[in-house]
Protein backbone atom coordinates (compact mmCIF):
# COMPACT_ATOMS: atom_id res chain seq x y z
CA UNK A 1 0.00 0.00 0.00
CA UNK A 2 1.40 3.22 -0.99
CA UNK A 3 2.24 5.52 1.92
CA UNK A 4 0.55 8.77 2.12
CA UNK A 5 1.82 12.23 0.83
CA UNK A 6 1.14 14.47 4.14
CA UNK A 7 2.72 16.90 2.48
CA UNK A 8 0.70 17.35 0.20
CA UNK A 9 -2.20 16.96 1.82
CA UNK A 10 -0.75 19.73 4.05
CA UNK A 11 -0.63 21.94 0.69
CA UNK A 12 -4.10 21.23 0.02
CA UNK A 13 -4.96 22.80 3.70
CA UNK A 14 -2.80 25.68 3.09
CA UNK A 15 -4.32 26.15 -0.28
CA UNK A 16 -7.69 26.62 0.40
CA UNK A 17 -7.51 28.10 3.83
CA UNK A 18 -5.39 30.93 1.96
CA UNK A 19 -8.49 31.10 -0.94
CA UNK A 20 -11.04 31.71 2.01
CA UNK A 21 -8.46 34.36 2.97
CA UNK A 22 -7.67 35.85 0.05
CA UNK A 23 -11.66 36.40 -0.64
CA UNK A 24 -12.03 38.27 2.42
CA UNK A 25 -10.20 41.51 0.54
CA UNK A 26 -12.65 40.78 -2.04
CA UNK A 27 -15.79 40.59 0.14
CA UNK A 28 -14.76 43.30 2.44
CA UNK A 29 -14.16 46.03 -0.21
CA UNK A 30 -10.63 46.11 -0.28
CA UNK A 31 -10.48 46.80 -3.78
CA UNK A 32 -12.95 49.62 -3.77
CA UNK A 33 -10.82 51.36 -1.16
CA UNK A 34 -8.11 53.82 -2.13
CA UNK A 35 -4.62 52.93 -1.32
CA UNK A 36 -3.20 54.97 1.12
CA UNK A 37 -2.00 54.24 4.61
CA UNK A 38 -0.43 52.10 7.29
CA UNK A 39 -3.73 49.48 7.30
CA UNK A 40 -3.78 49.64 3.03
CA UNK A 41 0.43 48.46 3.09
CA UNK A 42 -0.43 45.62 5.44
CA UNK A 43 -3.74 44.80 3.42
CA UNK A 44 -1.24 44.61 -0.03
CA UNK A 45 1.20 42.26 1.73
CA UNK A 46 -1.65 39.99 3.73
CA UNK A 47 -2.54 39.76 0.01
CA UNK A 48 0.78 38.79 -1.31
CA UNK A 49 0.89 36.20 0.97
CA UNK A 50 -2.21 34.67 0.17
CA UNK A 51 -2.91 35.12 -3.46
CA UNK A 52 -0.68 31.91 -3.43
CA UNK A 53 -3.68 30.07 -3.09
CA UNK A 54 -4.56 28.57 -6.79
CA UNK A 55 -0.83 28.98 -8.01
CA UNK A 56 -0.05 25.99 -4.70
CA UNK A 57 -3.22 24.23 -6.07
CA UNK A 58 -1.53 24.06 -9.47
CA UNK A 59 2.03 23.73 -8.50
CA UNK A 60 0.89 20.40 -6.88
CA UNK A 61 -1.04 19.12 -9.52
CA UNK A 62 2.32 18.78 -11.74
CA UNK A 63 4.06 17.71 -8.51
CA UNK A 64 2.00 14.70 -7.93
CA UNK A 65 0.56 14.03 -11.53
CA UNK A 66 3.75 13.21 -13.23
CA UNK A 67 3.29 9.77 -14.10
CA UNK A 68 0.06 10.26 -15.23
CA UNK A 69 -0.58 8.52 -19.00
CA UNK A 70 -2.69 8.69 -22.07
CA UNK A 71 -5.68 6.50 -21.18
CA UNK A 72 -9.10 5.81 -20.96
CA UNK A 73 -9.06 5.10 -17.35
CA UNK A 74 -7.03 8.66 -16.90
CA UNK A 75 -9.76 10.70 -18.45
CA UNK A 76 -12.33 8.55 -16.34
CA UNK A 77 -10.66 10.37 -13.13
CA UNK A 78 -11.68 13.79 -14.10
CA UNK A 79 -15.46 12.45 -13.02
CA UNK A 80 -14.78 13.26 -9.53
CA UNK A 81 -14.15 16.87 -9.78
CA UNK A 82 -16.99 17.17 -11.90
CA UNK A 83 -19.08 15.37 -9.54
CA UNK A 84 -18.27 17.77 -6.63
CA UNK A 85 -19.09 20.96 -9.15
CA UNK A 86 -22.43 19.59 -10.21
CA UNK A 87 -23.40 19.72 -6.46
CA UNK A 88 -21.78 22.68 -5.25
CA UNK A 89 -23.54 24.53 -8.30
CA UNK A 90 -26.78 22.84 -7.44
CA UNK A 91 -26.43 24.58 -3.34
CA UNK A 92 -25.18 27.78 -5.02
CA UNK A 93 -28.21 27.57 -7.45
CA UNK A 94 -30.80 27.05 -4.25
CA UNK A 95 -29.21 29.45 -2.04
CA UNK A 96 -29.85 32.29 -4.96
CA UNK A 97 -33.29 31.30 -5.83
CA UNK A 98 -34.40 30.61 -1.80
CA UNK A 99 -32.15 33.13 -0.15
CA UNK A 100 -31.39 35.96 -2.64
CA UNK A 101 -34.41 35.70 -4.26
CA UNK A 102 -32.92 35.32 -7.95
CA UNK A 103 -35.52 34.41 -10.55
CA UNK A 104 -33.49 30.90 -11.47
CA UNK A 105 -35.54 27.87 -13.40
CA UNK A 106 -34.11 24.49 -13.83
CA UNK A 107 -33.21 25.77 -17.48
CA UNK A 108 -31.47 29.00 -16.57
CA UNK A 109 -29.92 26.45 -13.59
CA UNK A 110 -28.59 24.05 -16.02
CA UNK A 111 -26.71 26.68 -18.27
CA UNK A 112 -25.42 28.74 -15.43
CA UNK A 113 -23.60 25.51 -14.62
CA UNK A 114 -22.80 24.21 -18.18
CA UNK A 115 -21.34 28.20 -18.06
CA UNK A 116 -19.25 27.01 -15.38
CA UNK A 117 -21.22 30.04 -13.03
CA UNK A 118 -23.22 27.43 -11.06
CA UNK A 119 -20.69 28.01 -8.20
CA UNK A 120 -19.85 31.23 -8.37
CA UNK A 121 -15.91 30.32 -7.52
CA UNK A 122 -16.30 27.72 -10.53
CA UNK A 123 -13.72 29.36 -12.66
CA UNK A 124 -11.42 26.82 -11.18
CA UNK A 125 -12.80 23.96 -13.05
CA UNK A 126 -13.32 25.29 -16.03
CA UNK A 127 -9.46 25.72 -15.73
CA UNK A 128 -8.78 22.61 -14.22
CA UNK A 129 -10.46 20.66 -16.70
CA UNK A 130 -8.57 22.27 -19.58
CA UNK A 131 -5.38 21.58 -17.54
CA UNK A 132 -6.67 17.72 -16.84
CA UNK A 133 -6.98 16.71 -20.38
CA UNK A 134 -3.36 18.10 -21.51
CA UNK A 135 -1.72 16.56 -18.31
CA UNK A 136 -0.85 12.87 -20.00
CA UNK A 137 0.80 15.19 -23.43
CA UNK A 138 2.25 17.42 -20.97
CA UNK A 139 4.13 14.65 -19.06
CA UNK A 140 4.99 13.39 -23.16
CA UNK A 141 6.75 16.65 -23.86
CA UNK A 142 8.83 16.63 -20.22
CA UNK A 143 9.75 12.75 -20.79
CA UNK A 144 10.99 13.72 -24.20
CA UNK A 145 13.68 16.21 -23.04
CA UNK A 146 17.17 14.72 -22.49
CA UNK A 147 18.60 16.87 -19.10
CA UNK A 148 17.44 18.41 -16.64
CA UNK A 149 18.93 21.85 -18.65
CA UNK A 150 16.71 20.96 -21.43
CA UNK A 151 13.91 21.04 -18.42
CA UNK A 152 14.90 23.98 -17.10
CA UNK A 153 14.88 25.55 -20.07
CA UNK A 154 11.53 24.78 -20.86
CA UNK A 155 10.32 26.10 -16.69
CA UNK A 156 11.91 29.04 -18.24
CA UNK A 157 10.22 29.71 -21.38
CA UNK A 158 6.99 29.29 -20.06
CA UNK A 159 8.01 31.76 -17.21
CA UNK A 160 9.19 34.01 -20.21
CA UNK A 161 5.47 33.43 -21.75
CA UNK A 162 3.21 33.55 -18.65
CA UNK A 163 4.41 35.37 -15.90
CA UNK A 164 7.02 37.64 -17.64
CA UNK A 165 3.92 40.06 -19.15
CA UNK A 166 2.50 41.40 -16.34
CA UNK A 167 5.83 42.08 -14.44
CA UNK A 168 6.88 44.43 -17.25
CA UNK A 169 3.93 45.78 -18.74
CA UNK A 170 3.06 47.48 -15.92
CA UNK A 171 3.72 51.21 -16.57
CA UNK A 172 2.06 53.76 -18.86
CA UNK A 173 5.52 55.14 -19.84
CA UNK A 174 4.75 57.58 -21.76
CA UNK A 175 2.13 59.51 -19.02
CA UNK A 176 4.04 62.41 -17.18
CA UNK A 177 4.95 61.75 -13.73
CA UNK A 178 4.60 57.52 -14.47
CA UNK A 179 7.30 57.26 -11.97
CA UNK A 180 6.35 58.79 -8.73
CA UNK A 181 2.77 58.91 -9.03
CA UNK A 182 2.15 55.59 -11.06
CA UNK A 183 -1.66 55.65 -10.53
CA UNK A 184 -1.90 58.60 -13.05
CA UNK A 185 -2.86 55.87 -15.44
CA UNK A 186 -3.78 52.39 -14.83
CA UNK A 187 -2.69 51.86 -18.56
CA UNK A 188 0.25 50.40 -19.79
CA UNK A 189 3.21 50.10 -22.55
CA UNK A 190 3.79 46.46 -24.01
CA UNK A 191 7.39 45.93 -23.18
CA UNK A 192 7.12 42.36 -24.19
CA UNK A 193 4.97 40.13 -25.84
CA UNK A 194 1.78 38.88 -23.77
CA UNK A 195 -0.34 36.95 -26.04
CA UNK A 196 0.18 33.48 -23.73
CA UNK A 197 -0.17 34.67 -20.62
CA UNK A 198 -3.54 32.85 -20.65
CA UNK A 199 -1.12 29.56 -20.30
CA UNK A 200 0.30 30.02 -16.91
CA UNK A 201 -1.42 26.93 -15.73
CA UNK A 202 0.70 24.73 -17.43
CA UNK A 203 3.88 27.24 -16.26
CA UNK A 204 2.66 26.22 -12.49
CA UNK A 205 2.31 22.77 -13.65
CA UNK A 206 5.79 22.34 -15.47
CA UNK A 207 7.30 23.77 -12.21
CA UNK A 208 5.77 21.50 -9.80
CA UNK A 209 7.20 18.48 -12.15
CA UNK A 210 10.57 20.29 -11.65
CA UNK A 211 10.16 20.61 -8.02
CA UNK A 212 9.53 16.52 -7.91
CA UNK A 213 12.17 15.51 -9.96
CA UNK A 214 15.12 17.84 -9.02
CA UNK A 215 14.59 18.35 -5.45
CA UNK A 216 15.67 22.26 -4.62
CA UNK A 217 17.42 21.99 -1.53
CA UNK A 218 17.62 24.55 0.71
CA UNK A 219 17.84 25.17 4.35
CA UNK A 220 14.21 25.68 5.95
CA UNK A 221 15.40 28.80 7.63
CA UNK A 222 17.01 30.64 4.56
CA UNK A 223 13.23 29.39 2.52
CA UNK A 224 11.34 31.38 5.14
CA UNK A 225 13.86 34.08 5.29
CA UNK A 226 12.95 34.49 1.83
CA UNK A 227 9.20 34.23 1.60
CA UNK A 228 9.58 36.78 4.10
CA UNK A 229 11.26 39.06 1.28
CA UNK A 230 9.27 38.37 -0.98
CA UNK A 231 5.85 39.09 0.41
CA UNK A 232 7.28 42.31 2.17
CA UNK A 233 8.93 43.66 -1.55
CA UNK A 234 5.94 42.89 -3.36
CA UNK A 235 3.51 44.08 -0.86
CA UNK A 236 5.77 47.26 -0.60
CA UNK A 237 5.57 47.22 -4.22
CA UNK A 238 1.90 46.75 -4.88
CA UNK A 239 1.22 49.69 -2.07
CA UNK A 240 3.17 51.91 -4.51
CA UNK A 241 2.06 50.90 -7.88
CA UNK A 242 -1.51 51.40 -6.59
CA UNK A 243 -0.72 54.49 -4.15
CA UNK A 244 -3.66 56.94 -4.32
CA UNK A 245 -5.84 55.03 -6.36
CA UNK A 246 -7.72 51.93 -6.06
CA UNK A 247 -5.66 48.45 -6.04
CA UNK A 248 -4.06 47.80 -9.53
CA UNK A 249 -3.70 43.39 -10.11
CA UNK A 250 -0.51 44.09 -12.56
CA UNK A 251 1.64 41.38 -12.04
CA UNK A 252 -0.35 40.23 -8.40
CA UNK A 253 -2.63 38.59 -10.33
CA UNK A 254 -2.77 34.93 -10.30
CA UNK A 255 -0.64 34.73 -13.74
CA UNK A 256 1.78 37.15 -12.18
CA UNK A 257 5.58 36.55 -11.33
CA UNK A 258 5.08 37.86 -8.16
CA UNK A 259 2.95 34.73 -6.95
CA UNK A 260 5.22 32.22 -8.98
CA UNK A 261 7.95 33.74 -6.64
CA UNK A 262 6.02 33.56 -3.15
CA UNK A 263 4.21 30.25 -4.15
CA UNK A 264 6.85 28.27 -5.34
CA UNK A 265 9.30 28.95 -1.79
CA UNK A 266 5.94 28.49 0.10
CA UNK A 267 5.55 25.11 -1.65
CA UNK A 268 9.28 24.12 -1.28
CA UNK A 269 8.89 25.05 2.61
CA UNK A 270 5.86 23.06 3.13
CA UNK A 271 7.15 19.82 1.14
CA UNK A 272 10.84 19.74 3.66
CA UNK A 273 8.32 20.01 6.42
CA UNK A 274 7.51 16.53 8.78
CA UNK A 275 4.26 16.09 9.43
CA UNK A 276 4.85 12.61 9.56
CA UNK A 277 6.22 13.91 13.16
CA UNK A 278 2.84 15.21 14.10
CA UNK A 279 0.06 14.23 16.52
CA UNK A 280 -1.99 11.60 15.13
CA UNK A 281 -5.29 13.55 15.92
CA UNK A 282 -3.55 16.37 13.12
CA UNK A 283 -3.06 14.23 10.47
CA UNK A 284 -6.35 13.19 10.58
CA UNK A 285 -7.56 16.32 10.27
CA UNK A 286 -5.27 17.32 7.22
CA UNK A 287 -6.01 14.30 5.86
CA UNK A 288 -9.81 14.83 5.76
CA UNK A 289 -9.73 18.50 4.91
CA UNK A 290 -7.50 17.46 2.03
CA UNK A 291 -10.01 15.18 0.87
CA UNK A 292 -12.92 17.96 0.62
CA UNK A 293 -10.79 20.98 -0.24
CA UNK A 294 -12.33 21.62 -3.73
CA UNK A 295 -15.58 21.07 -2.15
CA UNK A 296 -14.75 23.53 0.42
CA UNK A 297 -13.64 26.26 -1.79
CA UNK A 298 -16.27 25.85 -4.29
CA UNK A 299 -19.20 26.33 -1.53
CA UNK A 300 -17.45 28.88 0.75
CA UNK A 301 -19.17 31.50 -1.80
CA UNK A 302 -22.65 30.73 0.28
CA UNK A 303 -20.77 31.52 3.65
CA UNK A 304 -19.13 34.56 2.29
CA UNK A 305 -22.34 35.84 1.22
CA UNK A 306 -23.82 35.18 4.44
CA UNK A 307 -21.15 36.54 7.09
CA UNK A 308 -20.16 39.89 5.17
CA UNK A 309 -23.00 41.23 4.04
CA UNK A 310 -25.05 40.14 7.63
CA UNK A 311 -22.62 40.33 10.08
CA UNK A 312 -19.65 42.15 8.64
CA UNK A 313 -20.36 45.16 6.18
CA UNK A 314 -23.67 46.03 7.85
CA UNK A 315 -22.04 46.94 11.14
CA UNK A 316 -18.59 48.14 10.38
CA UNK A 317 -18.56 50.50 7.55
CA UNK A 318 -15.35 51.44 7.31
CA UNK A 319 -13.19 48.77 4.98
CA UNK A 320 -9.43 49.16 7.14
CA UNK A 321 -11.29 48.25 10.43
CA UNK A 322 -13.06 45.27 8.94
CA UNK A 323 -9.09 43.60 8.15
CA UNK A 324 -9.45 43.59 12.51
CA UNK A 325 -12.34 40.74 12.29
CA UNK A 326 -10.13 38.73 10.04
CA UNK A 327 -9.57 35.82 12.41
CA UNK A 328 -13.50 35.94 13.23
CA UNK A 329 -14.95 36.20 10.05
CA UNK A 330 -12.57 34.48 7.68
CA UNK A 331 -12.62 31.32 10.53
CA UNK A 332 -16.47 31.45 10.41
CA UNK A 333 -16.40 30.62 6.81
CA UNK A 334 -14.34 28.11 6.84
CA UNK A 335 -16.09 25.92 9.79
CA UNK A 336 -19.12 26.56 8.05
CA UNK A 337 -17.66 25.91 4.44
CA UNK A 338 -15.89 22.35 5.63
CA UNK A 339 -19.48 21.50 7.38
CA UNK A 340 -21.27 22.22 4.31
CA UNK A 341 -18.41 20.63 1.85
CA UNK A 342 -18.80 17.58 4.27
CA UNK A 343 -22.62 16.75 3.29
CA UNK A 344 -21.75 16.71 -0.31
CA UNK A 345 -19.33 14.39 0.03
CA UNK A 346 -21.58 12.34 2.19
CA UNK A 347 -24.42 13.03 -0.80
CA UNK A 348 -21.96 11.75 -3.53
CA UNK A 349 -21.08 9.17 -1.40
CA UNK A 350 -24.53 8.11 -0.91
CA UNK A 351 -25.29 8.41 -4.59
CA UNK A 352 -22.26 6.03 -5.00
CA UNK A 353 -23.73 3.68 -2.46
CA UNK A 354 -26.74 3.60 -4.56
CA UNK A 355 -25.29 2.82 -7.59
CA UNK A 356 -23.83 -0.37 -6.74
CA UNK A 357 -26.49 -1.80 -4.81
CA UNK A 358 -28.99 -1.40 -8.45
CA UNK A 359 -25.78 -3.12 -10.30
CA UNK A 360 -25.84 -5.65 -7.72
Amino acid sequence: MTKRNLNADLIRCVAVFSVISVHFLLNGGFYKQEVCGIPMLVMCMYRSFFMTCVPLFLILTGYLMGQKKLSKGYYKGLWKTIEIYLLASIACLLFKKFVQGEDITFYSGLLSILAFKGANYAWYIEMYIGLFCLIPFLNLIWQGLEDQRQRKLLVLTMIGLTMLPKMLNNFNLVEPGWWLHPMVSDEYNKLVPSFFTAMYPITYYFVGRYLREYDWQISRKKNLALLVLAITVFGVYNYYRSYGGSFIWGSNSTWGGENLITATLWFNLMLHLHPDRWPHFLQEGMIYLSKISLGVYLISWIFDKIVYQVYLIPYVSDITARFKFYPLVAGAVFLASVGAASVLYLIRDGVHAGVRRIRG
